[in-house]
């Protein structure tokens, strides 16, 4: 069965996402196969974009202004390192990781707010921090980012600074979120469709290429897979036989996110 999940943009509420927890604060156990950062990753999925009006941010070295923009993907720490995260500022795609010394933002340059499916694909080179946003095949911006491990730190302690719950970030933190801002802050969260998922252990794509016209199967390099087939419930299950299932977390008004009959394909 073909689907897809839609988001409101409802962030704020806590719910309205996806989202895979990465780390138990209270021990400093190594995270699941699903925390990545520490090498080469390619992270992919087809959005249909609905009114994401955040508007352009500055890119560059130094940048952490991909906060401020329509987030579909979030793993960062509130005021810590590090960091890598993607939404939609301006129209564009804007992808942006971070280390204990520096930040930078990758902004594309396609407009993905014309009401169609797009095919993005966000990778990153852990060597030398590397990034690419590829957008319906082909190349849209590339840059040299922060260097180094950027998964989520096995000693990792979530700080009291958040929105909700008394402050106190465990909430939020140790969390990898499709589809909203992490901790709750509003007007900064994905509206729109997502369908099929991708999370791989290398760098899939490294000239242009023509986007999958149908699910992925899964493969060696596949980390998780998430066709997002489901018509409801908490479970959103990983296909790649890695057992690194999500969790559809419902709050707002209406009540989000939603499953929807549409899907990338036919």
């Amino acid at each position: 069965m073909s689907g897809s999940v839609r988001f409101r943009g409802q962030g704020h509420t806590l719910g309205d996402r996806i989202q895979i927890r990465l780390d138990d604060p209270a021990t400093v156990e190594a995270g699941p196969l699903i925390d990545i950062g520490a090498d080469d990753f390619t992270i992919e999925m087809w959005l249909r974009p609905g009114d994401n009006p955040n508007g352009a941010i500055s890119c560059g070295d130094g940048s952490n202004d991909w906060v401020t923009s329509n987030i579909f993907v979030d793993r960062d720490r509130h005021s810590q390192p590090p960091h890598f995260g993607a939404g939609i500022a301006g129209g564009v795609v804007v992808f942006s990781t971070g280390n204990e010394l520096e930040n930078h933002t990758l902004c594309g340059s396609a407009n993905v707010l014309d009401g169609a499916w797009h095919h993005v694909a966000l990778q990153r080179r852990a060597s030398d921090g590397m990034l690419w946003i590829w957008i319906d095949g082909m190349l849209d911006a590339t840059a040299d980012g922060p260097d180094g491990d950027i998964s989520y730190p096995d000693d990792g302690v979530p700080m009291d600074v958040c929105p909700e719950r008394d402050g106190v970030c465990d909430y939020s933190d140790p969390f990898l979120v499709f589809g909203a801002e992490k901790h709750g802050y509003a007007d900064i969260s994905y509206t729109g469709l997502m369908d099929e998922i991708r999370i791989s252990s290398t760098l899939r794509y490294l000239d242009a290429f023509t986007p999958p016209s149908a699910e992925h199967a899964t493969d060696a390099d596949t980390v998780a897979l998430y066709h997002l087939n489901e018509t409801g419930g908490e479970l959103v299950r990983d296909a790649s036989g890695n057992e690194q299932h999500a969790t559809a977390v419902y709050a707002g008004d209406p009540l989000s996110p939603t499953w929807e009959t549409e899907g990338a394909f036919p």
